[in-house]
């Protein structure tokens, strides 16, 4: 009981932790470019989690030895679910505020599934064709909310975010090829080859824009998007992962948007009624989706962001 509990308060944690990364993100987005912003977050998670991983291994916690890992997929995973989600993720909030931004993904679980449908030939059910479907419809209001003339609500931006929630679904269902290893120790390969694929990518941005000039603020930002969102907040999902189901763990994550939503109007986002009537449709169809989860959905591999 004790454990569910703990299980509870570290999934509540880490929901906050992940919701709060839009408005974080946003504060950053003026003083480091994209990929470079990108490549910072992404480096701080990784060295975290390859801590946390070779840790295990030496007390005997992984499965497999580092070689016995099927790079090639995660390295595939690492460009799909890292290079281009960050980037796509962070050149988004350059042009759309954080609270459109967190409604717009909260259409992930239904795009996972459209993707696993599609791609992988995977059955739906008639509830869950239609949980896509009023999801989709959703996303749609909330882009005839977005006004073009202003920064804080542009349609490019929610473009580019709908794009990162549909990276996100093909990284999630390419998952299932790697669930039968440790989820610690793969996600920590993920990442750090995500790391090292955008190295050159900031390189040239750092070449073409020049050195950044991040003032502490913009310091604690990206160590906390590092550390604590792609590294801490991990570590605790998958701990929590230990005492309870997937299908149950799934939930919370619906908090992600409504987190990032809550706490962008409490920094003075401004939100249409169209924005918002559009996120609770796009919510009533992710609770729809979810009613009837697929047994092969991977159960361990972090939701977004």
């Amino acid at each position: 009981m004790q454990s569910h509990l703990a299980s509870i308060v570290m999934l509540l944690i880490t929901m906050v932790i992940w919701g709060s990364t839009f408005v974080v993100t946003k504060g950053i987005n003026d003083q480091v470019q994209p990929f470079t912003l990108a490549f910072v977050r992404v480096a701080i998670g990784a060295l975290v989690l390859l801590g946390c991983a070779f840790v295990r291994q030496a007390r005997g916690g992984a499965h497999s030895s580092w070689s016995a890992l099927p790079w090639g997929t995660m390295i595939t995973m690492g460009l799909i679910g890292v290079v281009l989600y960050y980037a796509v993720f962070n050149y988004s909030l350059v042009y759309t505020s954080a609270s459109q931004g967190a409604l717009v993904q909260s259409c992930i679980p239904a795009m996972t599934a459209l993707v696993a449908v599609v791609w992988l030939r995977e059955h739906a059910s008639a509830l869950r064709w239609t949980g896509i479907a009023l999801s989709m419809a959703g996303i749609l209001i909330v882009f005839s909310g977005a006004d073009a003339q202003s920064g804080s609500g542009s349609l490019l931006g929610n473009v580019l975010m709908f794009i990162s929630a549909a990276l996100w679904g093909v990284y999630t269902s390419m998952a299932k090829r790697v669930a039968t290893y440790d989820a610690i120790q793969v996600t920590a390969g993920i990442i750090g080859a995500g790391a090292l694929l955008l190295l050159p990518l900031s390189a040239f941005e750092i070449v073409a824009e020049g050195v950044p000039n991040v003032d502490a603020r913009g310091w604690l930002g990206m160590a906390y998007l590092g550390a604590g969102a792609s590294g801490l907040a991990y570590m605790m999902y998958s701990a929590a992962l230990k005492h309870m189901d997937a299908s149950e763990a799934g939930v919370y994550t619906n908090l992600i948007p409504i987190v990032g939503v809550i706490m962008g109007v409490m920094l003075g986002d401004p939100l249409s009624v169209r924005a918002v009537i559009g996120g609770v449709v796009v919510l009533v169809g992710v609770w729809l989706t979810s009613r009837q989860p697929s047994p092969s959905s991977p159960p361990r591999m972090s939701p977004a962001p």
